[in-house]
C-alpha cells in the first residue's frame, strides 16, 4: 500500500516518546511520568456528581442513538449558557460543534483552511496544531512568545509575521506547554492586530478555570470581533478520558459562515460524538463545580513546589506557572533538548518531553506536568538533581 507523504509530516512528542519509555520500563526501571496532562493518572478523579450524571443519562429517550451531528440541543444550549455566565458572551447554540476532544475540532480546522494559508501559532505550541496544519499543507508561522517576560507573546514579532497570506491568529490561553496565562491587556493588543489585518482569531480555552491568575478572560469577551473559540470538560471537569469538546463561532456579522460550513460538514461524516455523553454534560455543566477550588489549589501548590526546586538546580531554570498543568524548564547545559531528556529517561526513569517538539522556541527545553503528589514529585526531582551533576 502507498502511503500519503503527509503522514510523514505527523509528530506529536508527547506521546511518541512513550514507546522509549515503555521499553525503558521492560528492563525493570521504574517510570516517573511526567509527560501527560491527565490528573486522573494521579490523585485526581472524575466528580461523582459527573460520573451519576452519566449513568442517568444511559436511560434518557434516545440516549443509545445518534445525536445530531453539530451535537445534542440541549448540550449546545448549555455551552451558551455557560460562556454568557462565565465571561458575559452571548453565543447562538446553533454556532456550537460538539467534538470527540478539542483535538477533533483542530482537524476540523485544519481540513477547512485551503492549502498554502499561512496560520500565526505561538511558540512553544502545542503540538497538535503543527501537525494537524502540516497534514493539511497550511503554514504554521511560528510567533515568539518570550520566556522572559512569563512566556507572554512578542507583540512586535506577530506584527512582523502577518503577511498577505495570513488568515489566522491562534490563541492558547492558559498555555500549554509554559503554564502562561496572558493578562487582558496582552490579549486586546492581539486582538486590535487580527482586527488591523482581517484576521480570524482561533482561541484555545480549554483550561480556562484553572488560572491561577484573578483577571483571566475569555478572549471573545475582549473583542466584538469573530472568535472562534475552542474548549471542553477534559481539564476543568478533570476527565479526560471522557472526550467531549466544542468549537464555538461568534461572528456577529456573518462573515466566516462558509468556513463554519465546511467544518460542520466534517462533523457529518463522522455522524456524531458521543450520545450519552453529551447528555450527561448537558445536564451537570452549568451547576456549581464546588470540586474545582480544591483541585486548583492542589495544582497551584504542586506548580509552585515544582517551580522552585527547578530554580534551585544547577543547569535548569523555569517561569512558574500561572494555570493548567505545565511548566517548561530551560536546559542550560551544553546538551540538546531530545538527548538531555531521552538519557535522562534511562538512566533515571522520569519522563519529560523534549521542547523541540513543541516547536522553534521549544529547543533547549523540556516540558513537564506538575500533577504528581510532592513526595514522588521530590524523588523524582533529585534524580533529575544528580543527573544534572555528571553534565559539563
Amino acid at each position: 500500500m502507498e502511503l500519503s507523504p503527509n503522514v510523514e509530516r505527523i509528530k506529536y512528542a508527547i506521546r511518541d516518546i512513550v514507546s522509549t519509555a515503555k521499553e525503558v520500563e521492560k528492563k525493570g526501571k521504574k517510570l516517573y511520568y511526567f509527560n501527560i496532562g491527565d490528573p486522573n493518572k494521579f490523585d485526581f478523579d472524575t466528580p461523582d456528581y459527573l460520573k451519576s450524571a452519566l449513568i442517568n443519562a444511559l436511560n434518557e429517550p434516545f440516549a443509545n442513538a445518534y445525536s445530531d451531528s453539530a451535537g445534542n440541543q440541549n448540550l449546545r444550549k448549555a455551552i451558551a449558557h455557560r460562556q454568557e455566565r462565565l465571561w458575559g458572551t452571548i453565543l447562538n447554540p446553533e454556532k456550537i460543534l460538539v467534538t470527540t476532544g478539542v483535538s477533533e475540532a483542530i482537524s476540523f480546522i485544519a481540513a477547512s483552511i485551503a492549502p498554502g494559508i499561512e496560520v500565526l501559532v505561538p511558540s512553544p505550541v502545542y503540538p497538535s496544531y503543527l501537525s494537524y496544519f502540516n497534514f493539511f499543507n497550511i503554514k504554521p508561522i511560528q510567533y515568539n512568545t518570550d520566556e522572559k517576560n512569563h512566556w507572554y507573546p512578542d507583540i512586535d514579532d506577530i506584527r512582523n509575521k502577518i503577511s498577505p497570506k495570513t488568515r489566522v491568529i491562534l490563541i492558547i490561553n492558559p498555555n500549554n506547554p509554559t503554564g502562561a496565562v496572558y493578562p487582558p491587556k496582552v490579549i486586546k493588543e492581539i486582538t486590535e492586530l487580527a482586527g488591523e489585518n482581517n484576521l480570524l482569531i482561533i482561541s484555545d480555552e480549554i483550561y480556562d478555570l484553572l488560572s491561577f491568575r484573578d483577571d483571566y478572560k475569555s478572549t471573545a469577551s475582549l473583542t466584538d470581533l469573530p472568535v472562534l473559540e475552542l474548549n471542553g470538560i477534559s481539564k476543568t471537569f478533570l476527565s479526560p478520558g471522557w472526550r467531549l469538546g466544542w468549537a464555538s463561532l461568534r461572528d456577529n456579522d456573518d462573515k466566516y459562515t462558509s468556513f463554519w460550513e465546511a467544518m460542520a460538514k466534517q462533523s457529518r461524516i463522522r455522524l456524531c460524538s458521543n450520545s450519552p455523553i453529551q447528555i450527561a454534560v448537558s445536564k451537570i455543566l452549568n451547576k456549581p463545580m464546588d470540586f474545582l477550588p480544591k483541585a486548583k489549589k492542589k495544582i497551584e501548590n504542586r506548580a509552585l513546589y515544582f517551580a522552585k526546586r527547578i530554580n534551585e538546580m544547577d543547569g535548569l531554570s523555569v517561569s512558574p506557572p500561572k494555570g493548567a498543568f505545565y511548566a517548561f524548564p530551560k536546559i542550560e547545559k551544553k546538551i540538546p533538548d531530545r538527548q538531555f531528556v531521552l538519557e535522562l529517561l534511562k538512566e533515571t526513569g522520569v519522563l519529560f518531553v523534549f521542547g523541540s517538539g513543541f516547536g522553534e522556541l521549544g529547543k533547549s527545553h523540556f516540558r513537564s506536568v506538575v500533577l504528581p503528589q510532592e513526595d514522588e514529585m521530590t524523588i523524582a526531582l533529585d534524580l533529575v538533581e544528580n543527573f544534572l551533576k555528571k553534565i559539563p
